[in-house]
């Protein structure tokens, strides 16, 4: 049915206008003939017959001015009916040819933009030429009409063609889809993904805001001004009313605007860590780490403070080593040359950013071992996989060295031991 809307819409106007007209040209015909329309008066039949051809007169009688049913004849009314049968036939006709043949010619090339033009512009192009054909099949009627009628038709047909072109710019807008989210898929820009349903939608809702004040002013002199100022005193009550929708919606586009994080990247939000599934024009959703889903109002996105994890260049590594102080000078630089042999060059590494290992400290229980790294990569997983190895190394080296690694302990001296003499103190 919504296939051939076309057809169906087309063709009950026919009917309504055919039915407008033949029965106050069968009145002029039978009356000229002398041959008055008598219907039995059988109850319920001859009430509602006799309700109609009230009705009727009652059209003929406020119409009368604008249309001369006296001087139409039933030539008059054929032609106007076959130009309206063969303007529809024209019209799927040009849509069948358009399906057929053009749309399959396009669709062999590489490009997939022609296929989408073409489906979009099909059926409106289809109401055009209704609209065109309307226009000349009333145009056979014009003797009879009235200046006022006659402007009406003219509006109501260009009216009609409007809303075709209308209707092709609002499903143009598929092409502008493709062609944005072909280059959101491109590696070499920053636009995301989130960009593409944003701009078809307000592309769209320009489309449909133009329409109707193109047609309500130029076509039908509505007055466009008083309706801007009703909506304008309607928007701003549903604007109190929906203070936190529109925050979030002003929020969202905050978000596309500044794009500090994508669909897919790991985020921190204050205490919340978790990866990006869906940015959404209300709230953005995030996948915790431990499987949860948390959904945060784009108003409060918009105002945090974000740590995007994804973005950072590298991974700074740092490491505390303790060694016992039973461990001599000879063994403390043998355990510093076997972690630069461990981490000099490694995997991932940026020559602007060498390993950092020093000795740096004596610690109550330990002399320690301070060893930055940095770990170019974005992938926290690959980045605990060669923490893993490292420590492994470094376990089984230290270990055939017999490097003593430190825990914390206490040490407690017994006041009879003989190496120990107390000595005692008096203070005047």
């Amino acid at each position: 049915m919504k296939r051939y809307w076309n057809l169906h819409v087309g063709f009950l106007s026919m009917l309504a206008f055919a039915a407008f007209m033949v029965f106050p040209a069968g009145r002029i015909w039978s009356q000229e003939n002398n041959a008055p329309v008598k219907v039995e008066e059988n109850g319920m039949v001859a009430q509602s017959a006799s309700s109609i051809e009230r009705a009727f007169e009652d059209i003929l009688s406020r119409t009368g001015k604008n249309f001369h049913y006296d001087k139409l004849s039933a030539t008059d009314i054929y032609l106007f009916l076959a130009g309206i049968i063969l303007t529809l036939f024209i019209a799927r006709m040009f849509r069948w040819v358009l399906e057929k043949y053009i749309s399959r010619l396009a669709s062999k090339t590489e490009t997939k933009m022609d296929d989408l033009v073409f489906e979009a512009i099909g059926r409106p192009i289809s109401l055009v030429i209704f609209s065109i054909g309307l226009y000349c099949s009333c145009s056979l009627l014009f003797p009879f009409m009235s200046e006022k009628l006659i402007m009406f038709s003219w509006k109501t047909c260009t009216a009609i063609a409007a809303v075709a072109v209308a209707w092709a710019a609002f499903r143009l807008v598929s092409v502008v889809d493709y062609l944005v989210g072909n280059f959101a898929n491109r590696s070499d820009n920053n636009l995301d993904h989130l960009v593409v349903p944003a701009i078809s939608r307000t592309l769209k809702f320009i489309v449909i805001l133009f329409s109707i004040l193109f047609i309500g002013k130029n076509i039908f002199n509505f007055d466009v001004t008083t309706l801007l100022a009703g909506a304008g005193v309607a928007g701003l009550a549903i604007a109190f009313a929906a203070q936190d929708t529109i925050a979030n919606v002003f929020g969202s586009i905050m978000v596309i605007i500044d794009q500090p994080f994508k669909a897919g990247e790991l985020i921190k939000v204050d205490d919340i860590t978790g990866r990006i599934e869906l940015i959404g024009f209300r709230s953005t959703k995030l996948r915790t780490l431990k499987g949860h889903l948390v959904v945060i109002p784009n108003k409060n996105m918009a105002n945090a403070t974000i740590e995007n994890i994804s973005k950072r260049p590298s991974i700074k590594h740092e490491m505390n080593l303790t060694l016992v102080y039973d461990t001599s000078a000879e063994d403390m630089e043998k355990a510093i040359r076997i972690l630069k042999e461990v981490f000099d060059k490694h995997e991932n590494m940026n020559s602007e950013f060498p390993p950092k290992i020093f000795f740096n400290s004596f610690n109550d229980w330990s002399l320690n071992i301070y060893v930055v790294t940095w770990y170019f990569s974005n992938d926290y997983f690959e980045f605990l996989g060669w923490v893993h190895r490292n420590n492994l190394e470094i376990l089984r080296r230290f270990n055939k060295e017999g490097l003593k690694f430190a825990f914390p302990t206490n040490t407690t001296y017994l006041m009879t031991d003989p190496a120990l003499k107390p000595e005692f103190m008096i203070k005047q």
